[in-house]
């Protein structure tokens, strides 16, 4: 059985190329993962996309960026879920936006470092992984 998730529209898929444009443009240099997750009646579905980009050139996996592109419009046609953006370096950083009614909203440092620190399944705390900064997310 399948999980059951919005069906975008096109308006909603031009919007979902939109956030994605603005995401990659407040990512910054450097080696990047996004990745996004959406919730619906039967489960959760989770996709990524592994990227590296300078001022001259975005180098991705090509056979990443359909799936990627199909969930992100899934979020904006009003899936609940959320999507992180991880740098990879000599020091991590993490950010992250939920999604709420087809909005992203933007994540505090403080509300990261919780979701990363918190197992919602077990209940459990842990510690933060050394080496990551978490920063307050930029508004798409």
């Amino acid at each position: 059985m399948g999980i059951l998730l919005p069906i975008p529209t096109d308006e909603e898929r031009e919007r979902a190329a939109d956030v994605f444009s603005s995401l990659l443009e407040k990512s910054g240099n450097g080696i990047h993962t996004i990745t996004v997750h959406a919730e619906g009646m039967g489960g959760k579905a989770v996709e990524q996309f592994h990227f590296a980009q300078d001022p001259d050139a975005l180098i991705s996996c090509e056979g990443m960026i359909s799936p990627f592109a199909r969930l992100l419009a899934v979020a904006v046609a009003g899936a609940n879920g959320g999507m992180i953006l991880r740098t990879w370096g000599y020091q991590d950083s993490v950010r992250a936006w939920a999604f709420r009614g087809g909005d992203f909203v933007p994540l505090t440092k403080e509300e990261v470092m919780h979701s990363f620190r918190y197992n919602a399944e077990t209940g459990e705390v842990s510690e933060l992984p050394e080496g990551t900064e978490y920063l307050d997310a930029p508004a798409l």
